[in-house]
Order: C-alpha cells, then structure tokens, then sequence
C-alpha cells in the first residue's frame, strides 16, 4: 500500500483553512456581540435593577405580612422582616 503523502498533505491543508475561516467568523461574530449586545444587556440589568428596587418600596414583611417600614429598608434594603419579627427571629422559639 503506497501512501499518497501530496494528497495527505492537500487534505489537511484544506481543513486547516476551513477552522481558520471558522475561527475568524466565530471571531467576527464575538466582535459584533461585544459592540452590539453589551449595551443592551447593561440596559436591561439596569431596568431589572430599577424594577427590583421599585418592588422593594412594596415590600411586605415575611414574618407578619405587614408592610416593611421605609426607615427600615433605609437602614438595611435587603430586609425581608420588620423590626419586630426580625427580634423574633433573633431570640427564637419559646
């Protein structure tokens, strides 16, 4: 069996270019999403933000149902409790 190295050789060429014709459309289309799609992501986090901290100002407290008072989420936005189940939660059953 005669090993036909030119056609080895031309074969492998050609798969060479075809991953580089691959890797500069993958390239190009990485470019496209980072001038392109950034901007509206950082949009749409920006709106997801505005429209979690707009929820928060309706707040109801986990522990009685009641709304979290404003000088409460002031001094701590990422309270789930009003003060008094937060003292509950604090000294625990019985």
């Amino acid at each position: 069996m005669t090993v036909d190295v030119n056609r080895i050789q031309r074969s492998l060429l050609d798969r060479r270019r075809e991953l580089f014709e691959t890797v500069a459309r993958v390239e190009d289309d990485l470019r496209w999403l980072d001038t392109n799609v950034e901007p509206e992501a950082a949009e749409e986090g920006q709106e997801e933000n505005i429209a979690r901290l707009l929820a928060r100002l309706d707040d109801r407290c986990e522990g009685c149902g009641e709304r979290i008072p404003a000088a409460r989420l002031d001094a701590m936005p990422t309270a789930v409790t009003c003060v008094d189940c937060a003292a509950m939660r604090e000294r625990g059953p019985g």
